[in-house]
């Protein structure tokens, strides 16, 4: 995260649409229309939603008979375990699975079944059932001798859709903005089924482009532990920003729709130490509808260096959003594990742009998470022999509600520039649901938070988008169950080389 702060917060590439020769032009506003190449022609799209998807459960199927059946698909098969499972909830619960099968593997399979369904042509509504339904028919009719999960009934749609949608929506605009190879390449890897149903592919340039502000950051990490341990690392970041939308921070004024995936954001953040690694951070997020008020008018003319007409004014958008969030971070003594589906919230962006550039946004969902508690490493010996939650039991994680928020801010100057974030989650465990319910005679309770402040500043020595940046970021973790709390610190102290393009 660090090394995007450090890039630049507001260069954005996209083509402006044309404008009429004037110092100062103000142009009406722009009917919210579909971005073009959104969505590919296809014949048929829910007949190929239907097969793709029922190829990729044929190909998961398999691999989980990697290993044959045993005795619990004989009991699962009989009829009063079926109407059990089909006519009642009774056997729907939390698994205690891997907690990367669960964080991680199932959202991803989720992605799946949503960008087969929105590759095909089909919506973001229209994919989210389709991945509803894919992600139900698996707990039931593949997974026939467990307990339908409602951690992957939840997160493997939802997460999936998020991701999907964020990825989709990058891979769409490297289709749209040109035939390189470099761009059919990214828009082969981030929306594959949309662009393999284009003929040719990559078919080059619309009218207008989608805005997208795209990063890559690579830097040295100097990390401090508790004020006391330190470690130095390598840190990659990607980044991505699609603004779908037409009308934004484009020249005229009013209010417009903002249609579900207008906004999506993509970050990949890596930690690496010498042949390991010491943190990911992977995080989507999509905006599923709201209102766009802008106020902007065109500035200068077509001789302009940089060549193309700029704008002036501001712009707000609120809306209601969704975050997918998973980090895995390895403290000295534990692995720091967290997958938080960030269910729906309000987002707020203001953005400003005169002789500097300003730009803040704002965000808070309820959230349904899988977190790795740090207390449990600590307070595990007062529950040995006892019956506790099976996830934390045999893999130190719980299931958890909670709340995640973010607040960012950028300050483009010209040469120099700030950039600042402040984020936090707070968690509580569920005490419902666990597959030896009955059996628990120890209802162990937790309550986790992390928050994360970090600022940076950048400077641009020359011409292009490179940037070179120094920032910093403060770490606070607090983790309790039962009588013990366990608190830590990270400072992080990041110098980079950043590209936008």
């Amino acid at each position: 995260m660090l090394a995007f702060l450090a890039l630049v917060g507001t260069l954005w590439t996209g083509e402006a649409a044309a404008q009429p020769d004037s110092a100062v032009a103000p142009v009406a506003p722009l009917a919210p229309l579909s971005t073009p190449l959104d969505a590919p022609v296809v014949s048929h799209p829910y007949l190929y939603t239907t097969l793709e998807t029922t190829l990729a459960l044929a190909v998961g199927t398999v691999w989980y008979l990697r290993h044959g059946s045993d005795e619990r698909w004989g009991r699962a098969m009989q009829w009063k375990s079926w109407r059990r499972k089909l006519f009642t909830t009774d056997d729907i619960t939390f698994d205690g699975d891997h907690f990367n099968t669960n964080a991680i593997g199932h959202p991803m399979d989720g992605y799946v079944y949503y960008q087969i369904a929105r590759g095909n042509g089909l919506g973001p509504g229209a994919s989210f059932v389709s991945a509803v339904l894919a992600s139900t028919f698996w707990e039931y009719f593949v997974e026939i001798p467990e307990n339908p999960s409602l951690n992957d009934l939840i997160l493997t749609p939802a997460a999936g859709a998020i991701i999907g949608e964020s990825t989709y929506r990058l891979g769409r605009y490297f289709a749209q903005s040109g035939s390189g190879a470099w761009r059919c390449g990214g828009a082969l890897v981030f929306a594959p089924v949309a662009t393999l149903n284009e003929k040719p592919l990559c078919r080059g340039r619309p009218t207008v482009l989608p805005r997208a502000r795209l990063g890559l950051a690579i830097g040295v990490n100097r990390a401090i532990f508790n004020g006391q341990t330190s470690r130095d690392e390598f840190a990659l970041t990607l980044g991505s920003e699609v603004v779908s939308q037409r009308a934004y921070e484009r020249p005229g004024s009013g209010s417009v729709t903002v249609w579900p995936g207008q906004w999506t954001s993509l970050l990949a953040d890596g930690r690496f130490g010498p042949a390991r690694i010491d943190g990911i951070w992977l995080r989507a997020g999509t905006v599923w509808g709201g209102r766009y008020d802008r106020r902007y008018v065109s500035v200068g003319d077509e001789t302009d260096v940089p060549a193309g007409r700029q704008t002036r004014g501001w712009g707000t958008m609120l809306g209601l959003g969704s975050v997918f969030d998973y980090r895995l971070r390895d403290l000295p003594k534990v692995h720091d594990r967290i997958g938080s589906l960030g269910i729906a919230g309000p987002v707020f962006e203001l953005a400003m742009r005169r002789d500097v550039s300003f730009r803040l946004t704002l965000s808070a969902q309820y959230a349904f998470a899988v977190v790795g508690s740090i207390a449990y490493r600590e307070a595990y010996r007062s529950v040995v022999g006892q019956d506790i939650k099976t996830s934390l039991r045999y893999s130190g994680y719980y299931y958890a509600q909670g709340l995640v928020s973010a607040a960012t801010t950028s300050l483009d100057l010209g040469p120099i520039g700030f950039t600042g974030s402040a984020r936090g989650a707070w968690y509580w465990s569920i005490d419902d649901g666990d597959p030896a319910q009955s059996k628990i005679d120890r209802t162990v309770t937790l309550h986790d938070s992390r928050l994360y402040l970090a600022g940076a500043m950048w400077t641009r020595p020359a011409v292009g988008g490179f940037r070179f940046g120094l920032a910093v970021e403060h770490v606070r973790r607090g983790s309790h169950m039962l009588d013990t709390s366990v608190y830590g610190t990270e400072l992080d102290l990041l110098a980079t080389t950043a590209v936008g393009f």
